[in-house]
């Protein structure tokens, strides 16, 4: 894109209009997506454009309706603010110690705790440039920047897929367990985590298609820190496409096991404000869906970045290697700020 164009971006970013500017994964090329009059929807059926769903299931979809950047004068500006601030050390101790109960006593198995930090940005920073950094730094993930007048500005750099694929074709991940990269084999926590994620997904999916095939574990790179991945391969009809978005989000990867068990407990005792994180995101139509969780992001506003990273508690969790692990995964967003 040209010079004017980042700077169109940039100010969209400050509009009250609705875009979605993203690379897939392997690809440098930006896509931009956005309705003429730069609104939002709800029925995505037979269009092409770009979906945002939050964690708790609010679905905006964005037409493909411009081939241009438009002039961004065009739209009222708006301003942006957080509704509460971020996690503390103590918040995410005393989260941590009553998240764990519900494991103790039974009710899950695991629940993901997520926290936030935030990080200063000075007048100059560049939400089109973070991208263009993604872009770069993290070329294997689905890099987006989505801007709405609901949830404001995000940057996402994501590495778990969550079903992309065309006709009859559909692949899908179980992305679960997290560490520092090296050769050890890994330990019962993280393999264990990794298992109840997998297994919902087989679950999930053993249903909806007519033929499934699972690869063996493997190692993920993802920036500074590597995942355990399960691969999943279906032939599936495109018409239960839509049932399998409505049974598949969110996993345990971001919510929990037993899913509808850790859901309602984060619903009813929430650690943050998730909007957008955990949720998932990408373009849908052209002929084929392309779908990713909402991982790896950051919340954009006028004078700093939100930071989101969650991981998931199991019985022999320590809570300094969890908020750790938080840290290294927040990381891949600190590298883009400081670029």
């Amino acid at each position: 894109m040209q010079t004017r164009d980042a700077m169109k971006v940039d100010a969209l970013c400050r509009r009250r209009c609705a875009f979605a500017l993203y690379a897939l994964p392997g690809e440098t090329k930006l896509h931009f997506c956005m309705a003429e009059d730069g609104r939002t929807e709800q029925d995505f059926i037979f269009r092409n454009g770009f979906i945002l769903s939050t964690f708790d299931g609010e679905q905006l979809f964005i037409p493909a309706e411009l081939d241009d950047i438009p002039a961004p004068e065009a739209w009222e500006e708006m301003r942006f603010s957080p509704q509460r601030n971020a996690t503390s050390r103590e918040e995410y101790s005393a989260q941590f110690k009553l998240y764990s109960d519900f494991i103790r006593s039974g009710q899950v198995k695991k629940i993901v705790l997520a926290r936030t930090a935030d990080e200063n940005i000075d007048s100059n920073f560049s939400p089109y440039q973070a991208l263009l950094d993604a872009c770069q730094q993290q070329p294997a993930a689905f890099k987006a920047l989505v801007h709405t007048p609901r949830h404001g500005t995000w940057l996402f750099c994501t590495p778990e897929q969550l079903i992309t694929g065309q006709g009859e074709q559909w692949h899908t991940m179980a992305l679960a367990g997290t560490r520092i990269p090296c050769t050890l084999p890994w330990d019962a926590k993280n393999r264990q985590e990794q298992a109840l994620v997998a297994e919902f997904m087989r679950d999930v999916l053993t249903p909806l298609a007519n033929e499934l095939t699972e690869s063996s574990p493997e190692n993920l790179r993802a920036g500074n820190i590597e995942h355990l991945c399960t691969r999943f391969s279906l032939r599936m009809p495109p018409g239960r496409l839509l049932l399998l978005l409505d049974q598949l989000p969110p996993t345990p990867a971001v919510c929990g096991s037993p899913v509808a068990a850790a859901r309602e407990l984060l619903l009813t005792y929430p650690d943050i404000e998730r909007s957008c994180y955990a949720g998932y995101l990408g373009p849908w139509g052209w002929g084929q869906v392309q779908l990713y969780v909402s991982l790896r992001c950051m919340q954009i506003f006028s004078n700093f970045c939100r930071l989101y990273a969650g991981g998931g508690l199991m019985p022999d969790s320590n809570e300094e290697s969890e908020w750790q692990e938080t840290a290294a995964k927040m990381q891949t967003m600190k590298n883009l700020i400081k670029a």
